[in-house]
């Protein structure tokens, strides 16, 4: 279930999402986990993963090996088992 503060964070967003399935690493300082993004934009992005430990306004990296992508972003929402991050930049 979404409470309220979370649904306006999400319909908040500025850009179209696209959805996906992409395998990647979320790494948060010395914590690597493995992800799947599941839909993204230029904005940000929208993760599946164990968010243990995961806190909003943290920074962390997404590495997409299979694309060679490299998001830097900050984490914006956290619920179990996904998180929404929004990018900074990317490489």
């Amino acid at each position: 279930m979404y409470s309220s503060a979370q649904k306006l964070l999400e319909e908040a967003r500025i850009f179209p999402r696209k959805r996906c399935k992409w395998s990647g690493l979320l790494k948060q300082d010395a914590t690597h986990r493995p992800c799947v993004v599941e839909d993204i934009s230029v904005g940000g992005c929208r993760v599946a993963t164990n968010t243990k430990g995961l806190e909003r306004h943290q920074r962390i990296t997404i590495e997409i090996e299979s694309r060679k992508l490299r998001f830097y972003g900050e984490i914006r929402w956290v619920r179990s088992g996904e998180a929404g991050v929004e990018f900074l930049y990317m490489d």
